[in-house]
């Protein structure tokens, strides 16, 4: 969703955008094998499923109808920055934890007969929580697109945007395009 407000001054405006989504876990289940020295083995699985997600952003805008330099020329380059947040779900609501990827360690004591028991000990990690920690990261962006007026109440637009959530390695590029009603 995207509420924008232009100034009486039509150069200028503020927007506010969010949307939900659900990012996947990648792929399907997994399951590793580790074999013991005395042959003996055990099976770890995990991976798949999703979890939900959020954005939330406000920009300042700037823009060129570019009717005013040339009559029933209804395009307008506009430019934006602006900053917001991204909130990341737990993977185990609803009980879906199968999202979640395990580092396991798995151990059997020394010269222990094979039909012991194997003990897992290790720490579960989501690894989209290894990329956004606590769950939530604060983001800035900035990008331009185009939007076109059919009438000056109808039109399209396209839009692109550099986005840098914590100001981390995992930035990213979001396309944004569709219809716009003018009230």
């Amino acid at each position: 969703m995207d509420f924008t407000y232009w100034f009486p001054w039509k150069y200028a405006g503020i927007r506010f955008q969010g949307a939900g989504f659900s990012v996947s876990g990648g792929g399907g289940p997994r399951s590793r094998t580790f074999t013991f020295p005395d042959g003996q083995t055990a099976t770890v699985s995990g991976g798949g499923g999703s979890v939900a997600a959020g954005v939330v952003t406000g920009d300042f805008m700037l823009r060129l109808p570019l009717d005013d330099f040339w009559p029933n020329f209804h395009l307008a380059p506009y430019a934006f920055t602006g900053f917001g947040g991204i909130f990341v779900g737990s993977p185990d609501i609803g009980g879906n934890r199968e999202f979640v990827q395990r580092t396991v360690f798995v151990s059997r004591t020394q010269g222990a007969p094979a039909n012991q028991p194997v003990t897992f000990r290790g720490r579960v990690l989501s690894t989209l929580q290894q990329d956004f920690p606590g769950g939530s990261q604060f983001l800035g962006h900035v990008g331009g697109g185009l939007e076109y007026r059919f009438t000056p109440h109808i039109g399209i637009f396209g839009e692109i945007g550099y986005v840098f959530p914590n100001l981390s390695n995992n930035n990213f590029i979001q396309t944004n395009f569709g219809l716009r009603y003018a009230f």
